[in-house]
């Protein structure tokens, strides 16, 4: 049994501050993070690229509820299963949109997140964290 999640969710959203290329994105994707669930670290594993830093950590599966419900209003979550030959493009670049597509191991030119949850969509992801029974 691996310790990578074999399913991750991408959630899209406007981040906490403004940042000049908002402007060329859609409002509510203005901002990627990803995160999965590890049975053997019996932990949600959570990865996040931002202007300063990248940010991998651990939460316990009961403080989860409350880590997605403290994410920005106006949010989208979408699953996708890891594909078993996941063989992604070389990264152009290094910021949330590239980091997030590299991880979930899909090929895309998305350089945008709205651009990305597009792709994901067409990979097979489905709508997550919807407030209606999973």
């Amino acid at each position: 049994m691996s310790g990578f999640p074999g399913v991750w969710y991408a959630a899209f959203f406007d981040g906490e501050r403004r940042h000049w290329w908002w402007r060329l994105c859609r409002p509510g994707f203005r901002h990627v993070l990803a995160f999965g669930y590890s049975a053997q670290a019996r932990a949600w594993i959570i990865y996040e690229v931002t202007l300063l830093r990248t940010y991998v950590c651990a939460i316990a599966p009961e403080v989860f509820d409350a880590w997605v419900a403290s994410l920005p209003p106006h949010r989208t979550i979408v699953r996708l299963d890891t594909p078993a030959d996941a063989a992604p493009a070389h990264r152009l670049g290094f910021w949330c949109v590239p980091a997030v597509a590299h991880l979930l191991g899909i090929r895309t030119r998305a350089l945008r997140p709205e651009a990305l949850y597009r792709d994901l969509i067409a990979h097979g992801a489905t709508p997550a964290f919807t407030g209606e029974t999973e």
